[in-house]
């Protein structure tokens, strides 16, 4: 657990005013009131929960963030912030906030796909042209419209935040052609649509969470799996790999998200200051993943990890393979990924 500050919480107590009337009149009457919102000058504790580990790009974009609204707030507002799957797997942590066990976290958007069905749009395999292209439909009214859905099951969709193009790697062989990995067993996120992706390349899928991706490798339980260059170096998971392919197999953003009961429960600046940060600290934890990307590659090919370069591939063998999943799909999403290929 991370713990920013000393925390304190100030109780708050409903107030029963009995009014009794008067002038031999003999009906009474009664009104009971409580505070809905917390006084202003309240501290508001938020616990959170995510997997990153402290030198990766969800935490150090996090705590970047909390740092920012705890000063905006002039720390009515602070965080408990509890990272590197300390609370469990992603799913877990979903769940927790829904539940209203945790109050905040930043979850690969493909988890999010499972609770809230309409974020799948953005997950399909190579949609996006290029980086620009996925960070201008990711801000855009398209963007805002999915983040929108999430109150549906009871969550507060704040903005979308940046896991990476996830690239495949594996144990067993280099991967240059879609034949290259039929009958892998490669872990996916627990999403159908990646499940169905990874079934068109020809692969046996399998969902995992991802605290037991590293075991998994070391057992051979599974061969391989997609990890973004953040991901596969901060969690050390390239010690049981020898391959990484970078097929850009799709673009994973995060979502940083709330219990939607509690962010309707605070008051209007308080509000207004996580959903504001909350997109400005977006484009920062995107700088942040960029800017780590270099090292990391470095740091896999330091640790004999063959590196399979994007120009060494036919990549339009790749999406040839999964236009399948895109025939699938199409009468559900077929309009909003129109939308997004027309995105400028």
């Amino acid at each position: 657990m991370k713990k920013r500050k000393i925390l304190s919480i100030a109780s708050t107590t409903a107030c029963l005013l009995w009014l009794t009337a008067c002038g031999g009149s003999d009906e009474v009457s009664s009104e009971a009131e409580a505070a809905e919102a917390p006084a202003s000058d309240e501290v508001i504790t938020l616990k959170v929960g995510h997997i990153a580990p402290p030198e990766e790009a969800y935490a150090l974009g996090f705590d970047a963030y909390a740092e920012a609204v705890e000063e905006a707030t002039d720390g009515r507002v602070q965080f408990e912030i509890f990272g590197n799957g300390a609370l469990g797997g992603e799913r877990e942590l979903l769940e927790g906030v829904q539940l209203a066990n945790l109050d905040m976290s930043v979850i690969t958007t493909g988890v999010v796909t499972n609770f809230v069905p309409e974020v799948t749009a953005i997950e399909f395999p190579f949609l996006f042209r290029d980086l620009d292209h996925a960070y201008q439909t990711l801000d855009s009214d398209i963007g805002q419209e999915l983040l929108d859905t999430m109150s549906n099951a009871g969550l507060k969709g704040i903005s979308f935040w940046e896991n990476g193009q996830r690239h495949i790697a594996n144990n067993q062989q280099p991967v240059k052609t879609p034949d290259d990995l039929k009958g892998l067993k490669m872990r996916t996120i627990e999403s159908d649509l990646l499940l169905d992706t990874y079934s068109a390349l020809g692969t046996n899928a399998t969902p995992m969470a991802f605290p037991e991706v590293y075991g998994g490798l070391q057992q051979g339980v599974i061969d391989g799996s997609d990890f973004s260059y953040g991901v596969i170096s901060s969690t050390n998971v390239y010690e049981q790999v020898d391959h990484f392919t970078e097929a850009g197999l799709y673009y994973a953003s995060a979502t940083l998200l709330m219990n939607d009961d509690l962010y309707e429960s605070l008051p209007a600046d308080i509000q207004e200051t996580l959903v504001t940060l909350g997109k400005e600290f977006a484009a920062t934890q995107r700088e942040i993943s960029q800017t780590l990307e270099e090292e990391q590659k470095q740091q896999l090919l330091d640790n004999g990890v063959e590196i399979i370069s994007a120009d060494e591939l036919d990549l339009d063998a790749f999406r040839e393979q999964v236009q399948p999943v895109y025939e699938k799909y199409e009468e559900q999403y077929g309009d909003i990924l129109e939308r997004i290929a027309n995105v400028e």
